[in-house]
């Protein structure tokens, strides 16, 4: 009887053990964790095409605009890179409220300015040059660039100016030959509606 006792009571102890155990490790659930999702790579491709299909709305945008300004005649080409004679000589980085090709109606002006601190024209060691704009041409080639050009007139030098607007964007190269002497330049940059404010 003591055995049977004893038995009952150790069975007793190890069912309340396991209680304990229950108690401490909880109930038997099932959870779902739910872990941030990896972007698969249709979705990344989805949203490369969405970035550049607006990088070209964009720049088609600008492309209007700059077509626009020119059919005006109230454009400026803030320029960030000047390429310098035949050999090809490039200065970039420029400072574009002193580099710069314009048109307001009837008047333009082509400055550049290095900024070197050497003797020059315009005492910022470049050249502005200032005039009567005449012989405007303006046509859009098979590529989808526009092409512009004309005459300046001033009373130093005369020069050519053929703008090139780049199909689908806003950026522009101005090439700038003088009619007799001196190196022709390329101004490049953005080309965007301007009206110079009155003096």
């Amino acid at each position: 009887m003591k055995h049977w006792i004893l038995l009952v009571a150790m069975m007793g102890a190890l069912l309340a053990q396991g209680q304990v155990v229950d108690d401490i490790y909880g109930d038997n659930v099932d959870l779902t964790i739910v872990t941030p999702a990896q972007q698969d790579k249709d979705s990344k491709n989805a949203q490369k095409e969405h970035k550049k299909l607006m990088k070209q709305r964009v720049d088609s945008l600008g492309h209007a605009k700059a077509a626009a300004a020119l059919e005006r005649g109230y454009w400026v080409i803030v320029a960030d890179r000047i390429n310098v004679g035949y050999t090809g000589y490039t200065v970039s980085g420029l400072n574009g409220n002193t580099n710069f090709v314009f048109q307001q109606a009837q008047e333009g002006m082509v400055q550049f300015a290095f900024n070197h601190g050497g003797p020059s024209i315009n005492g910022l060691g470049g050249m502005t040059l200032e005039g009567k704009i005449s012989g405007v041409k303006m046509r859009t080639d098979k590529k989808g660039n526009i092409i512009y050009s004309y005459s300046i007139m001033s009373t130093d030098i005369n020069a050519q100016v053929t703008i090139t607007v780049f199909a689908g964007t806003d950026y522009a190269e101005a090439l700038v030959q003088p009619t007799f002497s001196g190196p022709r330049m390329t101004l490049s940059g953005r080309l965007v509606p301007y009206i110079r404010p009155r003096k």
